[in-house]
This record gives structure tokens, C-alpha cells and sequence, in this order.
């Protein structure tokens, strides 16, 4: 309702404009907001609002000087243009019978809330394609705003568009746009999507609809990219104005804040053109804050076309920005020869680092239209800066905690605006020697912990420093730091749109090392009996120790065993004590071979316990290595291949892995095949039947200075014969029946359902070259489990007339399957259900006289009809027969038995088909009409 009187208050508002209003001009525009009040935004409530229009330039008497904004608080006020020449100012003439206006006015909220700014101005301009009268349609701008609390958000100002939305395309060529969008807010991200044009403060546009609906077809699509705003709309098919409506809502956080809507104008014209071509050598990059990107971007036309010059514009945020905008030389914006070729540079600054990538939008246009204008092609790079990693980390022991230090000063330090925060240090329980992404910054989803929530740059001894008190003996701890950027807000106690650097490189280290540290454990002997692994440890530090003082000998190892990995502690079992070793110096027995093991079925996994004093009843355990296993291969033969992986648990990282197969098989040699970074191969190439034997071997590190570097490891030696045992891509499947040509009842003999099907080898090329066989499956209802019906063998055979049990007609659900010659049959083709094609038809008389000719009432041939429910009425509206029954046969009696009198009977029939599910037959509208019964 309230719509409603929203609608009628517009409508009795335009009769009662003069005459003169009515003249249409508008075009496109959109209204942007900044909040004002110098460099405490906190405190502002003060906004200046921006209404940006484009009007038809000939409409003189539809030109506005003013426009009124309404501010959403209840106040409207009329705002005055501010550009183009004149006192007043006039506006600016463009090409094309285009005029550029802004409109600018500031306004003081009484407090804070979300607004929506709106104007409304009659009218649009004649003949717009797809919104039905726009002469006689208002033009209406809409932008919600959020003023957030000072204390828990950030100020906030709307995005703008650096790109006019005002556009040329040609009829049958892709024309692209994007509305070339900045936050100048800096970490909101943008979303994009159409909507509905208004022709009043929330209210849409009745009837219309997007431009690719006008002469609508497959070659006429038009979208938007959520996430660049990048449009594209392949292709316009009618010359005519359009307009879309671009809506842009920035979020912070992951929360929606503003909403700008830009009504723009596409004018698609019959025009033989093709538009500019731009070349740029990414799409997308990442670079660290303080280096220069600089790129040449190259616009021509296409090649037939030698009679167009081209000119390249280049928006986005870079150019925007306070402080080292971009540059996009030379700068000179004219018509020249193509290719031209501009370069595009950008001093990157650590004000500039962000979470959001920057978007680059370059523009090429031809001169095809008058020499003024013509077909335009962007194309969107998107750009991320992101900030440098902490230097020269370093970790130490230091009593009961570890010492972690890096370089001071950090590069990105000194920021505008306090931007840097400081610290975060990241820890994990052994390391991660990941290759670092220019384009991920932080370390989520690594296995670290951050370690300070609230980012610090604490300094000692000129450089910046940390201490993790929260750590164990015998533990292997790995450090990274991040550098933190955010905005604060107006009370400077909370961050937003925190933005995290590229993190450093790795650090590791141990309390001071009291006990031993696992350094390998290799096969050695691969068998179900007698195989053997080796293990090996580094002693503790006999600084740590103080083995004169707190920690005398005489000193023992005690290795223990457990089958598998991630064992229980009571799983494992002691394999092997050491001698008591008098003096530290002599405590070298660090290598054990676990000899008469079953290395073929299972991995081991292995911790050292180490004691003092072990002269007094037994010693005392100072504490045990962390668990290290064995690598444990898995081969797992396929067609003419071997799928390898392999399995493990050890507290250092493995930063590759070498795969040796035996060449020949028995001759016990083994060479590299091939070295991965991750724990599975597929050895291809293969002949089925031949068995093939490997054995892998791992690469790694502590990153602990001291520390036996690298770390290698033998998995067990592992056979396996590969197999075909890959099925055959599936076929492609289609269904027919006469129920799509005949318009009357079938006979029984063409109760049946035609199946043909691509062959696989259509389908797949070779992963569909063995097949030998297909095989039908059927169900007769719909979801019902499909069941095999008939194997067609032949490779080429590719049909089958299948007819269905007697009680369904022709309903039911197929798919077909492919075997190969050795019998692996693949996943079932596309299932196709097919239905009946009921008929049914009543007669309008009948003659129950006993002649024997036309005694009962019986309906004409009829198919597929599970029942019905037939009711006869007389004149006064009484029941007098019904029946369920498809073929009714009614004599003409009541239902006591009783002749009816001849004249007008009224039926109605409710059928009910006999339909692929034959728990829910289908009801159909009911049949209605009357009977002339004659006697």
C-alpha cells in the first residue's frame, strides 16, 4: 500500500510541473559522499555530497542550475551546480549532444545512523530501449550512507568512479565497460551488481528490464563481474539507447557500509566496426610496497581497420592516491595512429599497502563515430601491494624461554597517519619451509599461532624483540614474524581493515637442549622378517646440560618402538639401552639399527629417552626426543601406471622427495625418476602385467644452527604390477519414442523406448578407445534403483529398443554403461526418464435402448490413464453415477439401478495418469462437460 501512495504521489507531482519540465534530458549519474571537518572525522557528522548527472545537451529548457537532495534525515535542501563556465555555472558540453553537471552540497547530521541521499528529477530522456515511456519516467539517484561510531570504526567516505557512464557500443559487437571504481577509504572491498534503475527515492522502475532482453537470444547476454565490476554485454542486437543501473556496495570487514547506484547509458549504434584491441602483459600482480611497477600497455585496432586512430585513457585507484599517484605516459589524451603504446608507472609506497587489490582500468576508443568517438575496449589489472617481510630473524635459547630478535628499523616503519602498527610473532611445533607468495601475504592456514594479539615493536639492543616464556623442553619451536598495518579508529583503541606483510623467513629452535633431538630413521632392509631401520639422534648440548654441577653421569639412552604412526604412549616398547657412559664425552652411541622387524607391512616410529645420573636407582629421565616415524610408501597400480604416496611423522620438515624405481626389477639398482615437493607421484608409462619396485627418499631440516643438515630418509622398498583397472568414460545417452510424433493411441508393438548413444570414444578420445561392451539399465519409476536390462557388446553397437513392463507404458529412467575388454565398466552415461503420453477424450451422446449398438458410454480409445473419478449430475445438480473406472461403461441407470430418463446429463471427470512414478499418479485438469443420453 505504501508503495502505492508512494507511486500516486510521483504521478500527481508531474501534472503538476509546467509544462516546460517535462522536456526530458537526463542520461546517467550517480551521487558520491565524503565526510568533511578536517582531521578529526571522529567527531565530524559533517558530509559533502556530490550529485554527478549527464543530460542531453540540445534539452535548454529542461537544464537544471539546481537540484534538490534530500539527506535522509527529513531535511531536502536545493543544491546549486558548480561546473563549467558562466556565473551561474553552466555545465560542460561534450561530444555527442552529452552535458556534464555537478552538483555539491554540505549538510550536518544530528547524530549517527545509516542515511539514504536521494534526488529525483523529471525526466529521461525519449526512447530509451528497455524502461517503457522514459519520456515521461522521473530520473532518480539513490546512495545509502553509514556513519559508523568513531570509537569502534573507521571514518568512512563512499567510493567514486573514475570512469564517465556514458558509453558507445555497435550492434553485434561485445561492448565492455567498468565504472573504474576507487575506495578511498582504502581496504574496503567493492561489490557489483545490477539492479533496477528508480524513478523515485526507492522506487524501481516498473517493466524494466536489462538491455540483452530486447531482442533476446543466445548471442545476447550481458553481466557483471561481482568482484572486478567489469561488464560485459556480447552482444547488442537493436541500435537504441539503454540503461543499466550498476549497484556498488563497499564492505569493511566482511560488513556492508555504503551502497552507490550509478544509472548509466549505453547508445548502441548500426555502425561496421570492430572495436580497439589492448595488449598488457598481466592481468594481475603483486608487488612489495617500495618497488616500482612500471608496464607498457598497447591499444590498436584490429588490422582491416586502417582509416581509425585509437586513444588510450587510463582510471583506478593508483592515480588517486595522496601520496606517489601513478602515472600513465605520455599524457597527451588524443586520436593517434595505432598501435600506441603507453607506459604505466607507479612508485609503490608503504601508505599504499592494502589487503584489496587496486584496479587499473585502461581504455582504448576508436574514432569510427564522427571522428569524436567511437568503440571502446577496457580491460581491468588488478594490483596488490603488499608489505615486506621482517629481516634477519633470529631465535635463541635464553633459560626457560626463547629470544626472538629481527632488524630494526623496519622498512615500512615510518608511515603517514601512524599506518604501521608494529608486530605479530607467529609460532608452530616444527618447521614449515614454504616458498613465500608475493600475493599471500599473512600465515593463516600455515600452522602457526599467533603469539601477541595486539601488535608490538618492542626494541633491545638496537634491534626488535620478543620472548615466548610458553614453551617445553624437548620441543622444536619455529618462529615467523608479520608486520601489521591499520587504521584506527577515532579513540585509537581499536584496528580495522588490518592488512599483514609478507611473513619472514622461518627460525628455529629448541629451550636449551637437555635432551637429544631424532635426526633419522631409514630402512635399511626391506622384509616381512628380517627388516631393519635405522635411528638416529644428535647428543643434548653440554653447555645446557651442565654436566659438572646439575646434570652429572653417568649417562644412558633408552630407544623405544611403536607400530604405525601417531602411536599411544603405552603402544610403545623399549628396543635397545644403552651402556651407562661415565662421562658426557662418551655418550657417542647415538645409532641404532632396529634389526627383525616386518618392514614391508607397517611404519615404526621411535622416541630417545635420555637419564643422569644413572647409577642411582636407574637415573633420572630429563625428557624424551620428539616422535619420529619411519616413511612408509604406497603404491597403488592402475593402467599402465603406478599411483605412488607416502606416509610419515617427524618433528622436521621435509622440503622434497627423490623417487627411485629398481631398473631392471630384481637387479637391485635404483635410479631417480623424478623429485617432488609433495608426498605422492604417478610413475606413467607403465606396461600392464610388469612388476615395477621403488623406494623413495626424503629430504629435510631442523633450521637449527648445530643441527646435522640435511636430514636423510629411505622408505621401504615397495612392488607393484600395474593393471587395467580404469573403466571407460561413460556414453552419452538419448531416449525416444513414438509419443513424440504420433497424436493418437500407440499399438502394443510400439510400446517401446528407442536408446542410442555416443560411443565412449566420441565422448573421450582415448580414455574411451577400450570398450568391448555397453550395458542398458532400467527402473520404472523415477529415483527407483536403476537395474541392468541387456549387454550389447560391440564397441560401434550404439542402440537398443528396450519396452518396458506392460503395467508402465513407456515411463521409466535409463543409462547405459561401457566395459572394456578387461571388464571394467564405467559410471553410468546421463540417466534420461521418459514418460507416457496419456490420451483420453469423452463422447457427448449416447443410447442406452438395448439395441446392442451404442448401449453404454465408453470413452474413445484411450492410453496411459491409471484412473479416473467420473461423476454424472442431472439438471437439479444430483449425483446419479460415478466410477472410477478409465472405461466408465455406464448403461444409463442411476446409481439404485434405476433407467434414467433420456435428456442432459452434466459430468465432470478428474483423470489421473498413469505417469513415471506410479505412487503419485499424475492428476491432470479435470474434464468437464455434458452427456445427451437418448433413448
Amino acid at each position: 500500500m505504501r508503495y502505492l501512495y508512494a507511486l500516486l504521489a510521483v504521478f500527481l507531482l508531474l501534472l503538476c510541473l509546467p509544462a516546460s519540465l517535462h522536456a526530458t534530458h537526463n542520461r546517467a549519474g550517480d551521487i558520491t559522499v565524503e565526510i568533511v571537518g578536517g582531521d578529526d572525522c571522529g567527531t565530524s557528522l559533517t558530509v559533502r555530497a556530490i550529485i554527478t548527472t549527464y543530460t542531453k545537451a540540445s534539452s535548454v529548457d529542461a537544464d537544471r542550475d539546481s537540484l534538490e537532495i534530500c539527506w535522509g534525515d527529513g531535511f531536502c535542501e536545493t543544491i546549486v551546480r558548480t561546473n563549467g563556465p558562466g556565473n551561474p555555472p553552466q555545465g560542460e558540453v561534450l561530444d555527442n549532444d552529452i552535458k556534464f553537471n555537478t552538483y555539491i552540497g554540505l549538510h550536518t547530521y544530528g547524530s549517527r545512523g545509516i542515511y539514504e541521499i536521494s534526488t529525483t528529477d523529471p525526466n529521461r530522456i525519449f526512447g530509451i530501449e528497455n524502461i517503457p515511456n522514459s519520456l515521461n519516467t522521473p530520473f532518480a539517484l539513490r546512495t545509502i550512507y553509514r556513519f559508523g561510531n568513531p570509537n569502534f570504526q573507521l571514518c568512512n567516505s563512499t567510493i567514486f568512479m573514475t570512469v564517465p557512464p556514458i558509453d558507445f557500443a555497435c550492434v553485434g559487437q561485445v561492448y565492455t565497460y567498468n565504472p573504474g571504481a576507487v575506495d578511498p577509504d582504502l581496504n574496503d572491498s567493492i561489490g557489483y551488481s545490477f539492479t533496477v534503475p528508480l524513478f523515485g527515492v526507492g522506487l524501481p522502475i516498473e517493466n524494466y528490464v536489462l538491455p540483452d532482453l530486447i531482442n533476446p537470444g543466445p548471442d545476447n547476454n550481458i553481466n557483471i563481474n561481482p568482484v572486478t565490476g567489469d561488464v560485459t554485454w556480447n552482444a547488442p542486437r537493436k541500435a537504441g539507447e539503454y540503461n543499466i543501473a550498476i549497484q556498488m556496495v563497499s564492505y569493511r570487514n566482511g560488513i556492508p557500509i555504503d551502497t552507490v547506484i550509478r544509472d548509466m547509458q549505453i547508445l548502441v549504434q548500426e555502425c561496421n566496426n570492430v572495436p580497439p584491441e589492448i595488449e598488457t602483459e598481466f592481468d594481475e600482480i603483486c608487488v612489495v610496497a617500495g618497488e616500482v611497477l612500471e608496464f607498457d600497455v598497447t591499444a590498436t585496432a584490429p588490422l582491416f581497420e586502417e582509416n581509425q586512430q585509437v586513444r588510450l585513457q587510463a582510471f583506478g585507484a593508483p592515480f588517486e592516491q595522496f601520496i606517489n599517484p601513478s602515472t600513465f605516459t605520455p599524457e597527451e589524451d588524443v586520436y593517434v595512429d595505432d598501435p600506441l603504446t603507453k607506459t604505466f608507472r607507479w612508485e609503490t609506497t608503504c601508505e599504499h599497502i592494502a589487503d584489496q587489490f587496486y584496479t587499473v582500468v585502461f581504455r582504448a576508443v576508436d574514432n569510427a563515430i564522427g571522428g569524436t568517438g567511437g568503440l571502446a575496449t577496457l580491460k581491468s589489472v588488478r594490483i596488490k601491494v603488499v608489505g615486506p617481510p621482517p629481516e634477519d630473524v633470529q631465535v635463541d635459547a635464553d633459560g626457560e624461554q626463547l629470544t626472538i630478535s629481527w632488524e630494526s628499523p623496519y622498512d615500512c616503519e615510518e608511515t603517514i597517519n601512524e599506518y604501521f602498527q608494529g608486530f605479530t610473532v607467529w609460532r608452530r611445533e616444527g618447521p614449515n619451509d614454504f616458498p613465500i607468495d608475493t600475493c599471500t601475504p599473512g600465515l593463516e592456514g600455515r600452522g602457526y599461532v599467533r603469539l601477541n594479539d595486539v601488535p608490538m615493536a618492542d626494541i633491545q639492543d638496537e634491534r626488535y624483540v620478543f620472548f615466548d616464556a610458553d614453551v617445553q623442553r624437548g620441543k622444536t619451536y619455529c618462529y615467523r614474524v608479520l608486520a601489521v598495518f591499520s587504521r584506527l579508529s577515532a579513540s585509537g583503541q581499536n584496528f580495522f581493515t588490518l592488512v599483514e606483510s609478507l611473513p619472514s623467513e622461518e627460525v628455529c629452535e629448541q629451550l636449551e637442549r637437555t635432551v637429544p633431538i631424532v635426526t633419522q630413521v631409514t630402512v635399511e632392509e626391506t622384509d616381512d622378517t628380517d627388516g631393519a631401520i635405522r635411528v638416529r639422534w644428535s647428543k643434548p648440548d653440554p653447555e645446557a646440560l651442565d654436566t659438572l654441577e646439575t646434570n652429572p653421569g653417568p649417562y644412558r639412552y633408552e630407544l623405544f618402538r611403536a607400530d604405525g604412526l601417531n602411536p599411544a604412549d603405552a603402544d610403545f616398547v623399549n628396543v635397545w639401552v644403552s651402556p651407562n657412559f661415565p662421562t658426557f664425552s662418551e655418550a657417542n652411541d647415538t645409532i641404532f639399527t632396529d634389526m627383525g622387524i616386518n618392514t614391508v607391512a607397517r611404519p615404526y616410529t621411535y622416541r630417545i629417552d635420555f637419564f643422569v645420573k644413572a647409577d642411582q636407582a636407574g637415573g633420572i629421565n630429563l625428557g624424551s626426543t620428539e616422535l619420529a616415524s619411519s616413511i612408509f610408501l604406497n603404491p597403488a597400480p592402475t593402467d599402465e601406471a603406478v599411483d605412488l604416496s607416502w606416509d610419515f611423522e617427524v618433528p622436521w620438515s621435509n622440503g622434497s622427495y627423490t623417487v627411485f624405481r629398481e631398473n631392471p626389477t630384481g637387479s637391485g639398482t635404483f635410479d631417480s625418476i623424478a623429485t617432488v615437493v609433495e608426498p605422492l607421484y604417478r610413475d606413467e608409462g607403465l606396461i600392464n602385467g610388469e612388476t615395477y619396485c621403488y623406494q623413495v627418499r626424503s629430504t629435510g631440516s631442523y633450521s637449527i644452527a648445530g643441527i646435522i643438515d640435511p636430514i636423510i630418509n629411505f622408505s621401504q622398498e615397495a612392488c607393484a604390477v600395474p593393471i587395467d583397472n580404469v573403466p571407460p568414460c561413460p556414453p552419452l545417452l538419448t531416449v525416444s519414442n513414438l509419443c513424440e510424433t504420433s497424436s493418437g493411441c500407440l499399438e502394443d508393438d510400439e510400446i517401446r523406448n528407442e536408446l542410442a548413444w555416443e560411443p565412449s570414444f566420441n565422448v573421450c578420445g582415448e580414455d574411451g578407445a577400450d570398450v568391448a561392451a555397453y550395458r542398458v539399465y532400467y527402473t520404472p519409476a523415477e529415483g527407483g534403483t536403476l537395474e541392468a536390462v541387456e549387454r550389447v557388446e560391440g564397441a560401434l553397437n550404439n542402440n537398443y529398443l528396450h519396452t518396458p513392463p506392460s503395467d508402465r507404458g513407456l515411463a521409466g529412467c535409463y543409462a547405459v554403461t561401457a566395459i572394456d575388454s578387461t571388464g571394467n565398466e564405467s559410471g553410468f552415461s546421463n540417466i534420461i526418464c521418459v514418460d507416457n503420453c496419456p490420451i483420453y477424450t469423452l463422447p457427448n451422446t449416447f443410447t442406452p435402448n438395448g439395441d446392442g449398438q451404442n448401449d453404454e458410454f465408453i470413452p474413445f480409445p484411450f492410453c496411459f490413464i491409471e484412473r479416473i473419478d467420473f461423476k454424472v449430475f442431472n439438471r437439479w445438480g444430483q449425483l446419479v453415477f460415478q466410477t472410477s473406472d478409465p472405461n466408465i461403461q455406464w448403461d444409463g441407470r442411476n446409481l439404485s439401478g434405476q433407467e434414467l430418463a433420456e435428456g442432459t446429463y452434466y459430468y465432470s471427470c478428474q483423470i489421473f495418469e498413469q505417469r513415471i512414478d506410479p505412487t503419485l499418479p499424475q492428476q491432470t485438469e479435470a474434464l468437464n462437460g455434458y452427456i445427451e443420453l437418448i433413448r
